[in-house]
């Protein structure tokens, strides 16, 4: 089963778990299941994905324009977790497609 969420950007790195509506940067263990491969897409603006510090000019950019997700994995061990992820990008909205293990 994938999970599918839709996560509102803005100005300033928002963590990327705030899908799962724990409260802005609050990390829920009993929600932040592990994933094997995340795909994101953006609309609305550009998005950029990274760490905490993550920026327009720092982060990995996830186009609004064309129809390529930005995919992150899949791996085989060390599953991610959105908390690990930020992203940043006023006037976006970013798609985000988990395969949890």
């Amino acid at each position: 089963m994938v999970k599918v969420f839709n996560l509102a950007l803005a100005a300033t790195a928002k963590r990327l778990s705030d899908v799962y509506g724990s409260g802005t940067g609050v990390v829920n263990d009993a929600l932040n299941v592990p994933y094997r491969q995340i795909l994101m897409t953006a609309s609305g603006a550009d998005a950029f994905i990274g760490d905490s510090t993550v920026s327009t000019s720092n982060g990995v950019k996830v186009a609004a324009a064309g129809v390529q997700p930005v995919s992150l994995g899949p791996f085989e061990v060390g599953p991610m977790k959105l908390s690990d992820l930020y992203a940043v990008g006023s006037g976006s909205t970013v798609q985000i497609l988990g395969v949890p293990f």
